[in-house]
């Protein structure tokens, strides 16, 4: 497990993409680090889901961003299969982007 946030957390660039497209979704009761390198990461915000369930935001060069969409929102969606469901895209200059998707059974991405 990585670094967890607590406290005021709309500062935080993950909790402030996923309020860009989920404007009414609660603010994060806290922020879980899972991984964090050259500009991309992904993290788990807790509590800002349908009925508190946990967002899981990725933030990928845009190239892996559209096709971690594509998979998530095309392919895993029509197999039956447990994966995370895909929330939500967001494009954010220069050249990066973030895949929000909706934790399932308690397991990452």
């Amino acid at each position: 497990m990585g670094m967890v946030l607590w406290g005021n957390l709309s500062w935080h660039p993950a909790a402030e993409a996923w309020r860009q497209v989920a404007p009414t979704a609660p603010a994060p009761e806290s922020i879980e680090v899972l991984h964090r390198e050259n500009g991309t990461g992904t993290y788990r915000l807790v509590g800002v889901g349908t009925g508190g369930t946990p967002i899981i935001a990725r933030r990928s060069g845009i190239t892996k961003a559209v096709i971690l969409r594509t998979l998530y929102s095309k392919i895993l969606s029509r197999l039956p299969i447990s994966a995370p469901r895909y929330c939500a895209f967001r494009a954010e200059p220069p050249g990066f982007a973030w895949v929000f998707l909706e934790e399932c059974g308690g397991g990452r991405p």
